[in-house]
């Protein structure tokens, strides 16, 4: 009995690990796909030549149709057995729907804007589907104490083949002046073919007998509704929500104002734009590293408050090497805030209702993403300018709608460090009342103990 145990347990080990290895493999094709899709969507867009509320539109849409899908996912999967076939058909239909993006540059101005929003809207519901079930799924795959590192070396990895593709298709957008369009065409075909050869490999993922043979138990979204203030978990789906809106009033315009105000070629676009994801590439096994030791709570906290400043800075300068440090914050701090969101998420959420919780998460955000950018393209020219740039005002009021959420994320609920008390360095970062409060003990103390 205990033999068999034991073959059992190394089976499960095996597979696990296997799944985790193709689980990289996928997410390099599927970052072809997505990490071109965040890169150019918005300068396709402009190529096109969209007004600046259609961009705030277009850049908001595929957020609130991947929004809108994953509110009916928890009714519509009712047994983890169904996640693979659930995902091969997620990811395979999202491949598919960039092939058509690649014919809109066909289609005359402007009616071809309006179409290339609705394909990418039928593309990121299609990518939407599949999202809170892939976290389900690698929840039970990764083991609880492994996850900051895993996560972090995968998101290394993935965001190493998004920068990569990135600054290859920027070259050839630069290189190609007179074609941009069908270099436009030839990313999204390559895109589409990269995603759905990926599809394919949910075929060999494992599947643990615990997780196959487990009902879900969904939560009711108007019980998710009832607890927003009163649980943490709905306390952060708040925060994480609002610190998107606040992100997205003016994220799209960065864009215009590097390509149409700054004058910049699509190579210096690419390597302006594309610094917080090489940032985010080493600095992911950092923060895996954190949180398993601290927790995902502490980091937050000090990421989030780097986030409120960064619009400020496109306000002083256009310097391209000041702005270049700037997207390494960027980088530093989102990636950081991506990852160890995503870790408190599976974390906080127990087996049952993880992959309802995930959903209404993921549909909060993306509401709120489209509501940011929508209001950003419809608001934003209308705020009175104060400088050269009518985007600064833009970016000014974006950073004022981050203070609420950056206060909501100084107010959630504590974890308990895993490994023991913190370090200095720790202190410093992640617990500065603390550091403030220690240093400041120490000089009454050792006043109070001087002789007379």
């Amino acid at each position: 009995m205990n033999e068999n145990a034991s073959t059992e347990k190394a089976y499960d080990r095996r597979q696990r690990l296997r799944t985790m290895r193709l689980s990289v493999a996928e997410g390099l094709l599927a970052m072809i796909a997505i990490g071109l899709q965040q890169t150019f969507y918005v300068p396709f867009l402009n190529a096109l030549g969209a007004t600046k509320f259609e961009v705030g539109i277009g850049a908001g849409l595929p957020a609130l149709m991947t929004g809108l899908i994953q509110l009916r996912v928890p009714h519509w999967i009712h047994s983890p057995s169904q996640y693979k076939s659930a995902m091969f058909r997620s990811t395979l239909l999202h491949g598919l729907s960039f092939l058509p993006l690649a014919l809109v540059i066909w289609i005359k101005s402007p009616a071809s804007v309006w179409s290339a929003m609705a394909v990418m809207a039928v593309s990121a519901s299609a990518m939407g589907f599949g999202a809170g079930i892939w976290a389900d799924w690698m929840g039970h795959i990764v083991p609880r104490r492994r996850r900051g590192k895993y996560f972090g070396n995968r998101n290394r990895i993935l965001t190493l083949s998004h920068l990569s593709i990135s600054v290859l298709a920027g070259y050839l957008l630069d290189t190609l002046p007179g074609k941009t369009l069908l270099i436009f065409a030839l990313i999204w075909t390559l895109s589409g073919l990269a995603r759905a050869a990926g599809s394919f490999l949910f075929f060999r993922y494992y599947e643990p007998p615990a997780m196959a043979h487990k009902p879900l138990q969904p939560e009711r979204f108007r019980d998710f509704i009832r607890h927003l203030r009163s649980s943490s978990f709905g306390s952060f789906a708040l925060a994480y929500s609002l610190i998107h809106l606040a992100a997205n009033f003016s994220a799209p315009f960065f864009t215009l104002y590097m390509l149409n105000e700054m004058k910049l070629s699509y190579i210096r676009y690419t390597c302006l734009s594309q610094m917080p994801t090489l940032i985010t590439l080493l600095s992911m096994p950092l923060w895996g590293r954190i949180c398993d030791r601290i927790g995902y709570v502490r980091p937050m906290r000090l990421q989030v408050t780097v986030v409120l400043g960064l619009p400020l800075v496109w306000i002083i300068t256009d310097h391209y090497g000041i702005l270049m440090f700037v997207q390494v914050l960027a980088g530093l701090t989102w990636g950081g805030l991506t990852l160890t969101c995503f870790n408190y998420s599976i974390n906080t959420l127990s087996h049952q209702n993880r992959l309802s919780g995930l959903s209404y998460l993921n549909f909060f955000s993306a509401v709120f993403i489209f509501i940011g950018t929508a209001l950003g393209g419809w608001i934003g020219p209308m705020l009175p300018s104060f400088t050269h740039s009518q985007l600064h005002s833009i970016f000014l009021f974006s950073t004022l709608l981050r203070i609420v959420p950056v206060i909501l994320f100084q107010m959630l609920p504590e974890e308990t460090p895993t490994l023991g008390r913190l370090s200095t360095i720790e202190r410093f970062f992640f617990d500065p009342q603390l550091t403030v409060r220690s240093g400041f003990d120490r000089i009454v103390i050792s006043k109070l103990r001087r002789p007379i």
